[in-house]
């Protein structure tokens, strides 16, 4: 639909009913912390919010450049099209403006703006341009600047030009092998997509080798990275999954493998807009259970469903902290603004007894929101204070409180211990925050419940 290159492999994915391994467009369900839930009963006591003002007024403001363009792409920050124009904006530097779309309930003046009614889209000055393909080429000839393709009649050119022409194929290849499963397919069919899409990858890996790498056409970054990105860093993750079928440290990819720790070294992919692998690990597990037909768990998908939930888990444990000082200097800054900004979301979310998405993480009750508020804002202060952010309060205003005192009873600490537990769990990457500002939030967030749990199981004898 949205790019010109990518109908036979959009025509693949329409085949199947229930899609897993790239994510679906049309019927996510996610609720993001940008988007307010019901109204629920709000927090009164006016020291809470003298507290969180003082957080606040601590935090350093956001100074953005004056935006370029607006680009339209979808709320929950998955749509692969949609990745491949925003890491081609961090890449050459463009500043921009986002407006996000609800692709379940679209806003009637998007789809009259738009004709496809499809996301991605940009509005650059009165002009809008949709289409992944159209608007990737738009940018690169109006800014000029960091030039993602070759100039003219090169070798270069030609060489980018050829390969860009042969992505639908990959992503068809790859959509029918990852749907194969569900199509009553015999042996001999699964097989058969099985090469296809080894085939392809063999091509890949040939074209990488070919040019020196590390990149898909040579030693530098270009537009040709930027289309293929979004679905090998799906596949790298979610086809061990489901289908045992191993992209990264493959012998026979080798090229390929160097080829994802280039991306990795690149700060407009890694820090910007990579999802985690925790997040595409949690989302195998969620679409499973979200579009098991008419409900029903088969056998095959309740062990996928318990690979899924495992792995996610472990992905959980082993996430590495940020080795640059002021790189996670940074994304602690950018994690704190973002509690800041949708407390409020957030709240709602983990007392939510009527979730619409990852319904298998067990919420908050709402009377317990008095918890889940003194872990975000316990979560908040020491985010800053990894960011060197000095939270003092004026001499009219109190001390911040811990999240933890001795006047609390156990179970409410378990409490704040679930409440840590379960925004860990929500948090999706690009979803709600990048990649490194999610692994300094998820670092805190995993402190606070190993604190409250501590104190729980201390201060009940060991009972709790």
């Amino acid at each position: 639909h949205e790019h010109s290159l990518d109908v036979r492999a959009r025509a693949a994915m329409r085949l199947t009913s229930a899609p897993l391994l790239l994510l679906p467009l049309e019927r996510l369900a996610c609720i993001p912390w940008r988007v307010s839930h019901a109204p629920r009963a709000q927090l009164v006591d006016s020291e809470v919010q003298a507290y969180w003002a003082l957080l606040e007024r601590a935090a350093p403001p956001t100074v953005a450049p004056t935006p370029a363009l607006t680009l339209y792409r979808d709320t929950n920050g998955w749509c692969p099209f949609c990745e491949r124009v925003w890491l081609q904006l961090h890449a050459k530097g463009i500043p921009f403006d986002e407006e996000l779309i609800n692709l379940r309930d679209k806003p009637e003046w998007y789809k009259e703006m738009v004709p496809t009614t499809l996301v991605p889209a940009i509005k650059l000055g009165s002009e809008v341009i949709w289409e992944s393909d159209t608007i990737m080429r738009t940018l690169e000839e109006r800014f000029p600047e960091k030039p993602l393709l070759p100039s003219g009649d090169t070798d270069e050119r030609e060489i980018i030009e050829e390969r860009l022409a042969g992505c639908a194929d990959m992503l068809a290849a790859g959509a029918r092998f990852a749907y194969g499963s569900r199509d009553s397919l015999s042996a001999d069919e699964v097989a058969g997509r099985r090469a296809e899409f080894e085939g392809m990858l063999d091509t890949l890996e040939a074209n990488i080798s070919s040019t020196g790498g590390p990149f898909l056409a040579g030693a530098d970054f270009s537009l040709l990275d930027a289309f293929y990105a979004p679905f090998l860093e799906r596949w790298a993750v979610q086809l061990p999954l489901s289908l045992d079928f191993h992209i990264r440290q493959s012998l026979r990819w080798p090229a390929l493998d160097g080829w994802f720790d280039a991306m990795d070294a690149l700060p407009a992919y890694r820090q910007k807009v990579k999802g985690d692998a925790y997040s595409w690990t949690a989302a195998v597990s969620a679409f499973t259970r979200m579009f098991a037909p008419n409900g029903t768990i088969s056998d095959e998908s309740a062990a996928l469903i318990k690979r899924a939930d495992s792995a996610a888990a472990a992905a959980m444990r082993s996430m590495p902290p940020t080795e640059e000082a002021e790189v996670a200097r940074q994304a602690a800054l950018t994690a704190a603004r973002k509690l800041l900004e949708n407390r409020e979301a957030i709240l709602a979310d983990a007392t939510n007894t009527e979730a619409k998405s990852q319904t298998h993480i067990e919420r908050l009750d709402p009377c317990d929101v008095e918890y889940v508020e003194r872990m975000l804002r316990e979560a908040t202060s020491r985010l800053l204070k990894r960011a060197s952010v000095s939270v003092e309060p004026s001499d009219e205003e109190e001390e911040l409180p811990p999240m933890l005192s001795r006047t609390m009873a156990p179970h409410e600490a378990v409490a704040c211990a679930q409440a840590a537990r379960l925004v860990s769990a929500r948090l999706c990457v690009p979803r709600d925050l990048d990649g490194l500002a999610a692994a300094e939030l998820r670092s805190v967030l995993h402190e606070l419940a190993c604190e409250a749990e501590a104190f729980a199981w201390s201060g009940s004898g060991g009972l709790l």
